[in-house]
């Protein structure tokens, strides 16, 4: 097992991890059931005098119900190029059909019971402090729900405090 080491938010608020487009992996569990989604829409920040980060989400997914049922998630950086096949598979494929954390080839690690990925070199541990359903109500620039939500699958925005940073 490889070994990760907690660090100061302070040391990392602008280092590895900027939401640069690149894909990475949203994590929960419930206790039984743990699954992952890729992702590339969040960021980090500081809101209500924490260090957050913020995440979206679809709806559709079965690791939406694990964080609403858990109240917390991690997010999980890997090697984009190294995990290409295994970050395209976790988009095909529901974890509410299959295993697909063991369809990727990807273990899982638990932080003080939340679950994220070993294969991850960076981690970020978040508790929920708020969610809300992009509605495309309250879009001003009117094409981006044309362009994002045809099919009716919004997002849900989570914005979750950092307990914990975990590097290699």
């Amino acid at each position: 097992m490889r070994v990760f080491q907690p660090v100061d938010i302070e040391d990392v608020e602008n280092g590895s991890y900027v939401f640069d487009g690149r894909k990475f992996l949203v994590t929960a569990g419930d206790g039984t059931k743990v699954n992952t989604t890729a992702a590339s829409n969040g960021g980090v920040g500081q809101m209500w005098g924490r260090h957050v980060t913020f995440v979206c989400v679809r709806e559709n997914r079965y690791t939406k119900d694990l964080i609403d049922a858990s109240g917390e998630y991690s997010i999980s950086f890997l090697d984009n190029t190294e995990f290409r096949g295994a970050i395209k598979y976790l988009q095909a494929v529901s974890g509410k059909d299959e295993d697909k954390l063991k369809g990727a080839r990807l273990n899982v690690c638990y932080h003080e019971g939340v679950p994220f990925i070993e294969e991850s070199s960076n981690v970020l541990i978040c508790k929920v402090l708020y969610r809300k359903v992009i509605g495309t109500d309250g879009f001003v620039d009117k094409d981006l729900p044309e362009e994002f939500y045809k099919d009716q699958n919004s997002h849900v925005i989570y914005v979750g405090e950092i307990t914990k940073v975990l590097v290699r």
